[in-house]
């Protein structure tokens, strides 16, 4: 709770402390659905804070109801900026699909070689799909994540995913089993 230094007033020290200590579940718990990362979650509560400092006037003025409501929001944002934040660094570390990492590294030589002649062709018909179906495919199949995070994260709706990686899935098998190009 440093932060609580950089206020000027005891009275908005106190404040904050006070909010900090009877919402920091609820903000935790926010923050933690969006990241699925202790850790991560613990940083976005903490950057959450530091930009409700500079809304106290606001904060102070709002019944008990519409404040947890107000963390919420200001908390679930700074989340999801994180995740964005941690998204984009990862796909530049990490780089395009070339970079997956699917076969195991404990497999006989011949074992390996066959799964990674595969795994070659799967990020090939992966790379021939449209940008939005090859995300989704990705975010679904890659990533793990629900169909409505990946909703959140291409911005668009939960149906639109649905339809994307149902039409991915239909291209992705006429590509690997007849050999098919992309159909429009």
């Amino acid at each position: 709770m440093l932060f609580l230094l950089l206020l000027d007033s005891p009275d908005d020290a106190q404040f904050m402390e006070e909010l900090y200590q009877a919402h920091y579940r609820l903000m935790y718990a926010t923050a933690l659905r969006v990241l699925r990362s202790a850790p991560d979650a613990e940083d976005a509560v903490s950057t959450g804070i530091l930009s409700l400092m500079k809304k106290i006037d606001i904060l102070r003025g709002l019944p008990c109801n519409k404040l947890e409501a107000y963390l919420v929001i200001t908390i679930k944002n700074t989340a999801i900026n994180c995740y964005q934040k941690r998204k984009r660094a990862s796909e530049h570390l990490s780089g395009p699909v070339e970079e997956l990492k699917l076969v195991d590294d404990t497999a006989q030589p011949e074992v390996m070689a066959v799964e990674q002649e595969g795994l070659a062709r799967v990020k090939q018909a992966i790379r021939a799909l449209p940008a939005q179906e090859q995300t989704a495919m990705m975010l679904r199949y890659f990533q793990r994540l629900p169909f409505d995070e990946i909703a959140q994260a291409m911005g668009i709706k939960q149906t639109s995913v649905r339809s994307l990686i149902s039409r991915g899935k239909t291209r992705l098998h006429s590509l690997l089993t007849e050999g098919g190009e992309p159909h429009g």
